[in-house]
């Protein structure tokens, strides 16, 4: 007997293209990326250029509604095929998939759910803000973040402001300045980016369910062959095309239609 396979996760991890475009759109831009063996963590940036940026400390920015970072990475779900019909409603109907151990060796993790309507009893912090009763989730995360972003960014300039002024002490203390902003990166990074918040109690076809796309994230650009790719999804309407436009694809295709 063969090892046990769980029914709800995948091997493959799939990236939905075009999300909000025409059909003919979302397939141009599928041929593009293929083509190009480069899925781009932001268009908008150089090839390999990482930008993170929080957005604590500008206007009403809340970490329960995702407003909190800029994640600019490549997203995939775990979702097995058979079960991905609700997931590609939200998004499109055309997906590029690689095997997940592909994408782990690329940096792909999971993502750390929250449920915000969740209700808590932290212990009560004057510094932190934290009042002795009980919060949801929501509350909390929106209330701890911009302090915890500020405390942080504060040590920073007190730390290099002394070391300016502290001429018995400079390398010290620029070490712990440059220490504190180097662990609110990698936290801001690896950690804080990779947090999504979502109402537990929302319908499964709901666009803001997030806990529904099985989240797994590349913080980076994510570079490929075409060989590379297991699987190619597309409506049945575009399948002979698919096969005219990519003779060399070796992998899988299937057909899902909504």
């Amino acid at each position: 007997m063969g090892p046990l396979q769980q029914r709800y996760v995948s091997k493959e991890l799939t990236h939905f293209v075009g999300k909000g475009k025409a059909q003919e759109e979302q397939y141009r831009l599928l041929l593009t990326i293929l083509r190009s063996g480069e899925l781009r963590a932001d268009p908008n940036c150089a090839p390999g250029a990482r930008i993170i940026s929080g957005r604590t400390n500008f206007g009403a920015a809340r970490f329960s509604e995702r407003q909190t970072y800029h994640f600019p990475g490549v997203c995939f779900c775990d979702i097995p095929l058979a079960d991905l019909e609700i997931h590609a409603r939200k998004f499109s109907c055309f997906g590029i998939a690689f095997r997940r151990r592909f994408l782990v060796d690329r940096g792909a993790s999971p993502v750390f759910y929250i449920a915000r309507d969740s209700r808590i009893s932290p212990a009560p912090c004057d510094r932190l803000g934290i009042e002795d009763r009980e919060y949801t989730r929501r509350e909390f995360f929106d209330s701890i973040f911009p302090r915890v972003n500020g405390l942080c960014s504060d040590l920073v300039l007190q730390s290099r402001a002394l070391a300016i002024g502290n001429a018995g002490a400079p390398s010290e203390l620029v070490a712990l300045a440059q220490g504190i902003a180097e662990i609110n990166t990698y936290l801001t990074e690896y950690v804080y980016s990779y947090c999504v918040s979502f109402d537990a109690n929302s319908d499964d076809a709901d666009e803001e369910h997030f806990y529904m796309e099985r989240e797994w994230r590349v913080l980076d650009d994510v570079q490929f062959a075409l060989r590379d790719v297991e699987r190619l999804i597309v409506p049945r309407a575009f399948g002979e095309r698919i096969r005219h436009d990519l003779l060399d694809f070796c992998g899988q295709t299937n057909f899902l239609d909504l």
